[in-house]
This record gives C-alpha cells, structure tokens and sequence, in this order.
C-alpha cells in the first residue's frame, strides 16, 4: 500500500466513525425527545394529583357522614399501591439525571483523525472517581429509603388517626342521638 491509500484509508475509518456516532446521537436526542414529552405530561399528572390531594385535605373532616370513612380506606388503599410506584419514578428519574452528569463522551472533532478507533480504547473514569461516584450512589439510596419508609410510618399515622377520628365522631352522634331520645 501506497501513502496515498492509507491516508484514504483513515479518512473512510474516519467518515465511518463520524458516521456511526452521527446515527447514536441522533438515536440518543430522539430518546430525549421521547422521555421529554412523557416527562410533560408527568408533570400535569403531578400537578392534578397535588390539586386533587389539596382538595380532599380542605375537605377533610368537614362532612360527618360515615362514607367519608369509606372514601379514606379506598384512599388508603389507593396510596398503598400508588405510593411505592411514587417512589419508584422520582427514585429512577434522580438516578437518570445523576448518572447524565457522569458522562464524558468526547465530540468527533476531538478525536485524531490518524487514529483509528479499534486502535485507541474507550477512555475510562478514574478509579477514585468510580469510587466516590459509588459511596454517592449508596448513601442517596439508604437516604431515599429512610426517608421512604419515614412517609410511609407517617402516612400509616396519619390513617390510624382519621380511622379515630371517624370512630369518635360515630361514637359521639351515636351518643347524643342517645342521649335525645332519653330526653324525649
């Protein structure tokens, strides 16, 4: 082979090589696009179900009627699924955001053209940087599951006092329905 060949040679290794990372980033921003337009309409949903919940808080407690018991447990039941689910998502889309900021992949332009790419490994993060990323990544998951199992203790509070609450209001009309009839 001639001097000349090999220097096509590398141009077409090269033109192979801006062309297969030409069709991942094209694949990588129609992923983005894709996870942006679900990430949209998660955020309405967000906000319906904050509205929603800031609607039933403001009506808590202001009916005496027996069905709002009933409405609690299915509500109750409705979180026990919805809840972990919650957790799960917020959990996954943390994880997604802090693992984009890990990646360092050089532009097209930055890589020598002489060079071809089964020549020249892929370049690796530091072992210390591993590391740290690593001890990041198991203390934010232990902190999002204390604090998950700390809403769900709260929560479970929460539905043992309303489920008292509704037992007291019960006891006292029933009492004082009672108590008016002896009167009579």
């Amino acid at each position: 082979m001639t001097q000349v060949d090999d220097h096509i040679e590398i141009d077409v290794d090269s033109l192979l090589l801006q062309l297969k990372q030409m069709k991942e980033l094209e694949q990588e921003k129609d992923s983005l696009l894709a996870g942006l337009e679900v990430v949209e309409r998660a955020r309405e949903w967000y906000q319906n179900q904050i509205h929603n919940v800031t609607e039933r808080q403001r009506h808590v407690g202001q009916s005496n009627h027996c069905t709002d018991f009933f409405t609690e447990s299915q509500n109750q039941s409705r979180m026990d699924v919805l809840l972990p689910k919650l957790q799960e998502a917020n959990r996954c889309l943390n994880d997604l955001i802090s693992c984009s900021g890990m990646q360092s992949f050089p532009f097209s332009g930055t890589q020598p053209t002489a060079i071809s790419s089964s020549s020249q490994p892929p370049a690796t993060a530091p072992p210390q940087a591993i590391q740290r990323l690593k001890d990041q990544n198991r203390l934010l998951t232990q902190e999002v599951t204390d604090k998950s199992e700390r809403i769900t203790q709260l929560e479970q509070e929460k539905s043992a006092l309303i489920k008292q609450l509704f037992e007291a209001r019960a006891r006292s009309t029933h009492d004082s329905s009672t108590m008016d009839s002896t009167f009579i």
